[in-house]
């Protein structure tokens, strides 16, 4: 099955009742074994520290949703504005809006620590030291992208080829300027060097990452017959000493 691994910030995303259904998808995929998901440390700590403020704008998205339906009910007829009203009242007290917000995000994160968790190493924390500190992409700009391209290093060391799927790794994130070299649209060369080659798309929405994630190799028999080339020339050059 193909892995997928979401950036913090579409962990985030999926709190908002408008993703509902996308929700509902994904973890329907996970259940039935179409996707893998994968989460690391890093991941999880920047959930963490996002999560009140995740709270707190839950809860007034939710606040103008009830606003919003409160006005809505002055177009209905008498009677079926006062069961609309009745049906909406639960959300009219603060607590109730903060119950619901802090409900649906710990049903996130819940979901997202019964995912496969990988804790980055000490020397991944290492290579992406060294490339800031020599300003290598992605951090020729200055800009603070520490953690994304570790969340990246990590994954990328620990997945394998998934045949016979298309990709190996659907990476989704809302800030792929963080990690993609805008001249050649692929992951800095930097945060692949010494890894072996893998198929990593780039998706910037989960639902373009759940529809690609079941796509296979496109005339996989020829595939695997030039991947069979590739190992049998790579074990020739060993036995030569190359």
């Amino acid at each position: 099955m193909t892995n997928i691994v979401l950036d913090t910030n579409i962990w985030i995303y999926l709190t908002k009742d408008t993703y509902q259904s996308l929700w509902n998808k994904f973890k329907e995929m996970k259940e039935n074994d179409e996707i893998e998901v994968l989460v690391n440390d890093v991941i999880i700590k920047e959930w963490d520290r996002n999560k009140a403020n995740t709270i707190k704008r839950l809860t007034a998205s939710i606040k103008n949703e009830y606003n919003a339906a409160k006005n809505l009910a002055n177009y209905f007829q008498e009677e079926k504005k006062t069961e609309f009203l009745k049906q909406i009242s639960e959300y009219k007290e603060e607590q109730n809006r903060i119950e619901k917000a802090t409900n649906r995000v710990q049903e996130i994160e819940n979901f997202m620590r019964s995912c496969q968790i990988i804790n980055v190493t000490d020397a991944q924390k290492l290579f992406i030291s060294d490339l800031a500190i020599n300003k290598k992409p992605p951090f020729q700009n200055n800009k603070n992208n520490f953690n994304d391209a570790l969340i990246l290093r990590n994954i990328l060391e620990f997945v394998k080829n998934e045949i016979p799927f298309q990709y190996d790794l659907i990476f989704a994130s809302k800030n792929p300027s963080d990690f993609i070299d805008t001249g050649t649209g692929e992951v800095y060369e930097t945060l692949l060097e010494k890894l072996n080659p893998i198929r990593l798309k780039n998706v910037t929405e989960l639902a373009e990452a759940l529809k690609l994630a079941p796509e296979l190799i496109e005339d996989f028999d020829d595939w695997l017959d030039y991947q069979l080339e590739m190992e049998a020339e790579r074990q020739f050059d060993i036995m030569r000493g190359k």
